[in-house]
């Protein structure tokens, strides 16, 4: 299925690319567009991040999308975009339906969409999936989750938006959605959530996974000020499953868990001028995690979270071929908890720097023709917090280092 699907897209987009003005292609009046991107990344052997055999070094990294869209009448279009991506153990080039809309415009102020919509969570959130259209490899994770992006990367329901003139206060666009985030029991999210259910007795796995009727709310302000914009979301669910659960003796037993009252709030500010943009976010989530075991010799739990996160980050375009980035990120399990030192001394987790992580990332883009980006990428890593997937033997401080090639269409 990998090679397939890879050998596919390649040959696509190798056909498409000579033919073809920048970015666009259109069959009878379908505008087509793509993305084929591979990676290598490398991180320390024993922290297997954000890629889970990244520690061996690993090609398991890449991301190919095709998206059609058609306007049917004035104002009112439809579109789709099919993707698959690989992390190892997560994605494995399985081709989902990434977003599929109908959108009516009404007005300026007023327009309406329906299907599976993209969630505009944070600064980048819509336009994450794509790599040719950022500076960076992996954006800030606590804000840009990779085990997040078959979860809440889009969310099927409806939505109303539009953009709003405040005279002299510049502009607000806006959007607010209602739906469900459809998750997959052997997704990447279902991986996360088995790490937040398991105990020090049992470790679980997510078998089943239902959500509730959940809320997105977007707001965006761009004063009179040129290059800037200042942002808050808001992301408002419930979603509970079932799991089974392992002992140390290998003995089994069922279980079931709630992540009750997910309240995420994003905050961001973005300052471009000329070439060099400056960007911010911070990220509060509060919620409360439970897991019933009801015939295994261990207690049930429930548990209230608080954590948080934020980064700063700059790049700047030198010429047309070549543009540096960086930034610096923290988060936090607890944000009452910064230190780490009650969560160690609930059971939580074993080590102080196991409760939260900070990243220092250094990337370089070359664009040497037209539809070609290729990217070096550099991070050093203290704490352990966001990885999902551990084995107990992770380190304290370790890199990551990763290269990806993207052609477009």
């Amino acid at each position: 299925m990998k090679a397939g699907l890879s050998i596919v897209l390649l040959c696509v987009a190798g056909m498409m690319y000579p033919a073809v003005d920048a970015s666009a292609l259109e069959v009878e009046g379908v505008e087509i567009h793509g993305f084929v991107s591979q990676g290598f990344i490398q991180s320390t052997k024993e922290n297997n991040f954000p890629v889970s055999n990244s520690g061996k070094g690993s090609f398991n990294f890449n991301d190919f999308a095709i998206n059609f869209s058609k306007e049917l009448t004035p104002g009112l279009r439809v579109g789709m975009q099919l993707l698959a991506m690989d992390r190892g153990s997560y994605g494995r080039d399985k081709v989902t339906i990434d977003w599929a809309y109908g959108d009516y415009r009404i007005t300026d102020w007023l327009g309406v969409r329906g299907g599976k919509i993209k969630a505009p969570l944070g600064l980048y959130n819509e336009s994450r999936d794509n790599d040719a259209l950022r500076t960076f490899i992996f954006l800030p994770q606590n804000q840009y989750y990779e085990y997040d992006r078959d979860s809440f990367n889009a969310i099927t329901g409806g939505s109303i938006y539009g953009s709003v003139p405040l005279g002299r206060g510049g502009r607000a666009n806006y959007q607010v959605q209602v739906g469900t985030f459809p998750i997959e029991a052997g997704g990447a999210s279902a991986k996360n959530y088995s790490a937040f259910i398991s105990t020090p007795d049992i470790t679980s796995t997510v078998t089943d996974i239902s959500t509730e009727t959940s809320v997105v709310h977007h707001l965006e302000w761009r004063p009179p000020v040129e290059g800037v914009r200042a942002t808050f979301s808001g992301l408002h669910t419930s979603f509970r499953g079932t799991a089974v659960g392992q002992d140390v003796l290998g003995n089994s037993f069922d279980a079931t868990w709630k992540f009750a009252n997910l309240h995420r709030y994003l905050f961001g500010l973005e300052y471009t001028w000329g070439d060099l943009i400056l960007a911010s976010e911070y990220q509060l989530d509060d919620y409360t995690v439970s897991a019933d075991y009801p015939n295994a010799p261990t207690q049930s739990f429930s548990s209230k979270q608080s954590g948080d996160g934020w980064y700063v980050s700059g790049t700047y375009r030198f010429t047309d071929w070549l543009e540096a980035g960086a930034y610096y990120h923290e988060t936090y399990a607890d944000r009452k908890d910064r230190s780490g030192a009650r969560l160690v001394a609930s059971g939580y987790v074993d080590n102080p720097w196991n409760a939260w992580q900070k990243d220092t990332a250094l990337t370089l883009r070359f664009d040497p023709v037209p539809h070609v980006v290729f990217k070096i990428e550099g991070h050093l890593e203290e704490g352990t917090w966001l990885i999902a997937e551990t084995s107990g033997a992770e380190k304290k401080n370790w890199f990551i280092f990763a290269t990806k090639a993207t052609v477009t269409f």
